[in-house]
């Protein structure tokens, strides 16, 4: 199915069908009382991904603002799962990735799989952003579901609302769990505080937010929905911390000198004197990696 929501573009958006669950993963009922045996696609790769498969994809419009790249390589395809309490705005911050208008919302309910090729640095990538944490299924496939939301992500985001204490607790919880199921792999995690114009209704400091990112050593970034702001550095951000794992060093610091064209002197000078603080210093360390957790175009 294609969905034109560039209403100035010729350019469509692809959407996967509202259900996360590929064919094959489908529990028969003979087996729902057995323990799933999940055998998600190797990093990069989606279910519905052929290698050699030339049919020519469509393109989003959202790009960052470096320089365009020429390459002519096949785009990489990934997969992001938003976890979190109920009302925290997951489907917002989806709808938003996905360019649909908060009027047009109503006309794409059950939709909860969204599919777009961002230009980032000047390298394309295809992220199919999944907002399935909450889908609606039988109660008795509800655990399942979340299993396989826990297995087969390529990066998490794990949004929580600053206005709401109880969602900032569940989203440490899920950093838990998350870490025991994925525990032998490196994978890219960011803990996403969202509503942040609500600024009068606060129950969640930004600072809060920093240090459980430091003890669960992911990234953390405050994002508002509603006002759009920070929501494309999030799904950037996304991109560039799959690649940090994936490519070489090498490739990571030709990416990252791109990245520091667009710094500011200050920004440059700060990031230099906190390096070198760092090295000399381990509670300086500490305090320069709470500094650092917001910047997702590092480790």
């Amino acid at each position: 199915m294609t969905l034109n929501t560039q209403r100035d573009t010729k350019e469509t958006l692809r959407r996967r069908a509202s259900t996360p669950l590929p064919v094959g993963h489908q529990p028969s009922p003979l087996d729902r009382d057995l323990p799933p045996n999940f055998n998600h696609p190797n990093l990069g790769h989606s279910a519905s991904y052929h290698q050699g498969d030339t049919t020519p994809q469509p393109r989003g419009s959202w790009s960052s603002d470096s320089a365009e790249s020429d390459t002519s390589e096949a785009d990489c395809l990934y997969r992001v799962v938003l976890l979190g309490d109920p009302g925290v705005g997951k489907s917002s911050l989806a709808n938003i990735f996905a360019g649909i208008q908060e009027k047009d919302s109503s006309d794409h309910l059950g939709e909860d799989t969204y599919e777009r090729t961002l230009t980032v640095d000047g390298e394309e990538t295809t992220l199919i952003v999944m907002d399935t944490w909450e889908a609606e299924k039988q109660e008795e496939d509800e655990n399942w579901v979340q299993e396989y939301c826990m297995q087969v992500g390529n990066a998490y985001a794990i949004v929580y609302s600053i206005t709401d204490r109880s969602s900032f607790d569940s989203a440490s919880e899920l950093r838990i769990q998350l870490r025991r199921t994925r525990q032998a792999e490196n994978i890219p995690i960011i803990l996403v505080g969202n509503k942040s114009d609500l600024v009068r209704c606060r129950e969640v400091s930004v600072e809060e937010g920093r240090a459980c990112a430091v003890v669960f050593d992911c990234k953390f970034i405050e994002t508002s929905a509603s006002l759009h702001h920070n929501v494309q550095e999030l799904f950037e951000g996304i991109v560039r911390q799959i690649r940090l794992r994936r490519d070489s060093k090498e490739t990571n610091e030709r990416r990252m000198s791109i990245y520091k064209r667009k710094e500011s002197v200050t920004k440059k000078a700060r990031r230099f004197l906190d390096k070198i603080v760092a090295k000399n210093n381990k509670k300086m360390a500490l305090k320069v990696r709470s500094k650092s957790c917001h910047d997702l175009s590092v480790m």
